[in-house]
């Protein structure tokens, strides 16, 4: 009579699962996550030729006294490469805005990158707890200033992160507030703290509002969401 065992050795399939999943559960399509990511990156494209505009009205209230059509016009009049220096001056307030774009927006990026990284914070919350010098009453003045600052440097890149973050947001914000007047007729920043005041909700122009929030922080809530669906998408195709 023939025998029959309980485990086949050549049957593949020992009926047990790993976390909870058959070994023959496909893996999780991810091609929508990706999408979603790369039109991101579009959108982000988009926002950030929208937003160039305030910086560039910036500049061109910044360079409105200087006059610079001596040095234009001599530099246009160089043989072969005087096409380019006309080419230059035409967008000069369009390049000189970028630059501003580029710069606070590094200095609203730069804190929000750092504090979503888990290496850098792991190293200075690590650092912070290192070697730390005690208050002794016997010291003299000057030695307890020196422990302090001592004490403070492993923290100081962490809080000057943070405070150069929140003030780049603040003044960000205020400067596309003079751009995009929040008063309706074309009302100043000071106008808008007598209207709150008064509670004169009315004379608010929201239109302007939601456009000066955008250009501050639309760039940085779409990077910061194009990283979410890239983590999604990490973490449900990893085993």
């Amino acid at each position: 009579m023939a025998k029959f065992s309980s485990g086949s050795k050549d049957s593949g399939y020992s009926g047990t699962t790993v976390q909870g999943k058959s070994p023959t559960e496909p893996r999780t399509n991810t091609f929508l996550f990706h999408i979603l990511a790369w039109a991101i990156w579009g959108i982000v494209g988009v926002f950030i030729f929208l937003n160039i505009k305030p910086y560039q009205e910036l500049a061109k209230m910044l360079f409105a006294g200087v006059s610079y059509f001596p040095l234009q016009r001599a530099l246009e009049s160089i043989w072969v490469i005087g096409g380019l220096f006309k080419f230059v001056f035409s967008i000069l307030d369009f390049g000189i805005g970028t630059l501003f774009w580029v710069f606070v927006q590094a200095l609203e990026l730069i804190p929000t990158e750092c504090m979503g990284n888990e290496a850098f914070l792991d190293k200075n919350i690590q650092r912070a707890h290192g070697k730390q010098y005690q208050n002794d009453k016997r010291d003299p003045w000057e030695v307890k200033i020196a422990k302090r600052f001592r004490n403070s440097i492993p923290t100081e890149v962490l809080r000057f992160l943070i405070l150069i973050g929140v003030l780049t947001y603040i003044v960000d914000f205020f400067l596309c507030l003079f751009i995009f007047p929040p008063v309706v007729g074309g009302g100043s920043v000071w106008q808008l703290f007598d209207v709150l005041q008064l509670q004169q909700f009315g004379r608010i122009d929201w239109g302007n509002i939601i456009k000066a929030v955008a250009t501050v922080g639309a760039v940085q809530f779409l990077v910061k969401l194009r990283r979410v669906v890239t983590q999604v998408a990490r973490d449900i195709t990893t085993d």
